[in-house]
């Protein structure tokens, strides 16, 4: 199934609502980082729009909390909070503006107990429990899910219906949580309910998660390079993909351990990036190896692709590079982490389908040779990337994996952005400190 734009809209806008993230559309450096969103989460500051005030905030704090968001400065936010939290330990607004601020870092189990005070609070304050306690109750249960505790999630999703019985979100994800879970009939009992408030949402559980389906080899959409990509019979792919049994992907001293699972390596290519010593006119060649490996499910399903970037050796002095891997174009997701245009260091995720995986430069190789091993494409699933040029390395990570290994296509996007930020924290050492370096890579469980 292709998600429509409207679509497509619908589940930005509800992304952002959970995260409270204006900074999904705002563009740093001077224009030349721009990623475009639907105009109605331009409305203005998400977080103060979205969580009441629990007490008369003060201007300063007011004016502090609208500064630190759009700076997208979310330790800086998270420190004030804490610090108005030891002040007044029981206000439901700093717990909140709290759970969301770790939200938005990726740091759901820190954040769920702020949020689950604020969603009990909510839902005294009024009667009935009003807008205000359905955001914050959906915001602990996205959260819930995206660390995988499924079983409170249930309940929290369960309380939600109960709070706004005309609300879809709360059937969606109880039917995602219920597929995770094995629980079929479950999961098409609230596909039913679903089927009479959204369809297309119905629709969408039922083909990800009930009745789900692997793309077809047949790419008929055009790669965004201009090129055309068709799925190559066996006999005219490169070299065979060649099984990886010690889950070590090595490039000179840098290497990953990779999940376990049934992994290959379809191959290694090199190019050359320029870069320069600060204050230095003349630039230099770094040679930088990419290697291509993808990992298979029971029967031959895709179950992960990983393409791994770096230099194969120190490159001594190098502070700027002339490469510029932050521009991405349809992503969900993106932070740069307050980096410099020239040691850039960014986090972006994207929803693709099978063919515009297959449209991408970097994905293509090892879906290819997926193809061509008898592999099976995920019909729809999340590209994950990651890069980090420091001061003498640089380190560059893209995944694919299915939305079948993520939590719902709403709170999967939250999964998602939960699992990318542990992610950058293994593999920003790799783009920082000198000597050998193996870090051990996590992903999210495995396909249902």
């Amino acid at each position: 199934m292709q998600w429509s734009g409207s679509l497509h809209r619908l589940r930005t806008l509800i992304l952002a609502f959970a995260l409270g993230a204006p900074c999904l559309s705002r563009a740093q450096y001077g224009g030349a980082f721009v990623i475009p969103v639907s105009p109605s989460i331009l409305l203005g500051p998400l977080l103060l729009l979205l969580i009441p005030l629990g007490m008369e905030l003060s201007k300063s704090d007011e004016a502090r909390v609208r500064e630190l968001e759009s700076r997208g400065d979310w330790a800086g936010l998270a420190a004030l909070a804490s610090r108005r939290l030891s002040e007044h330990p029981d206000d439901i607004y700093w717990h909140e503006l709290m759970g969301r601020t770790l939200q938005r870092q990726g740091r759901c189990g820190e954040a769920v107990k702020h949020l689950r005070l604020a969603f009990d609070a909510r839902l005294v304050q009024t009667s009935p429990a009003g807008d205000a306690a359905f955001a914050a109750g959906l915001a602990l249960g996205l959260c819930e899910m995206a660390i995988r505790d499924l079983p409170t999630a249930a309940q929290t999703m369960t309380r939600l219906r109960t709070v706004a019985p005309e609300r879809w979100e709360p059937d969606y994800n109880l039917g995602v949580i219920h597929a995770l879970q094995g629980d079929r009939e479950a999961a098409r009992a609230a596909a039913a309910v679903l089927a009479t408030k959204r369809p297309e949402m119905a629709e969408a559980l039922q083909s990800r998660y009930l009745d789900p389906a692997s793309a077809p080899p047949q790419i008929e959409s055009p790669p965004a390079d201009g090129g055309t990509i068709l799925a190559p019979p066996p006999s005219r792919t490169g070299a065979p993909a060649v099984p990886l049994d010690d889950l070590r992907l090595a490039i000179g001293s840098r290497a990953l351990i990779l999940p376990a699972g049934r992994w290959f390596l379809t191959g290694t290519e090199k190019k050359m990036i320029r870069a320069k010593r600060a204050h230095r006119e003349s630039w230099t060649e770094i040679p930088v190896s990419t290697a291509h490996a993808f990992a298979l499910a029971a029967g031959t399903r895709v179950s992960a692709v990983l393409v791994f970037s770096t230099n194969t050796r120190q490159a001594f002095g190098m502070s700027l590079w002339d490469d510029e891997p932050c521009m991405v174009r349809d992503a969900v997701f993106v932070e740069r982490f307050r980096s410099s245009f020239y040691t850039p260091e960014c986090l972006s995720l994207r929803l693709v389908d099978a063919a515009t995986a297959m449209a991408s430069a970097s994905l293509r190789p090892a879906l290819q040779a997926a193809l061509a091993a008898g592999g099976t494409l995920p019909a729809a699933g999340y590209e994950v990337h990651y890069a980090h040029y420091g001061m003498d390395w640089m380190v560059s990570a893209t995944w694919l994996l299915p939305t079948q290994r993520l939590a719902g296509d709403l709170a999967g996007d939250l999964d998602a952005i939960h699992w990318a930020h542990a992610l950058a924290n293994v593999l920003r050492p790799l783009g920082r400190e000198p000597g050998a370096q193996e870090v051990t890579v996590p992903l999210p469980g495995p396909m249902p």
